[in-house]
């Protein structure tokens, strides 16, 4: 296979982002909320997943990064997730955010 076919089958990621939906349940006032709403996912590339997860301070809040990297919102997507918002979020909502962002980015396990 030649490089330019590589790049046809989208072997080479440009700033890809896929909509995914997610389903939050949260507690409020004693009542059980389901939220449902869409995200965009930023796919990325090999090279990027590698400069995010080496080791050092990386390794501190390394969910929060990924997501503060990979979670956009708004009706097209052009409202980042800041970092400090990642670090705060409600532990039920950082997992289903986390989930959606592994279903499109399939990171290798360890």
């Amino acid at each position: 296979m030649k490089l330019a076919d590589l790049k046809k089958k989208g072997g080479v990621i440009t700033d890809a982002f896929v909509k995914k939906t997610v389903e939050w349940t949260h507690t409020v006032k004693g009542k059980e909320i389901t939220e449902k709403f869409d995200i965009h996912v930023r796919k990325h590339a090999f090279g990027v997943m590698e400069a995010m997860f080496v080791d050092g301070e990386a390794q501190k809040y390394r969910n929060a990064r990924y997501l503060s990297a990979s979670v956009f919102l708004g009706p097209d997507g052009e409202e980042e997730l800041p970092f400090d918002d990642a670090v705060n979020l409600d532990p039920s909502l950082g997992i289903a955010l986390l989930q959606a962002v592994n279903e499109v980015n399939a990171p290798v396990k360890n």
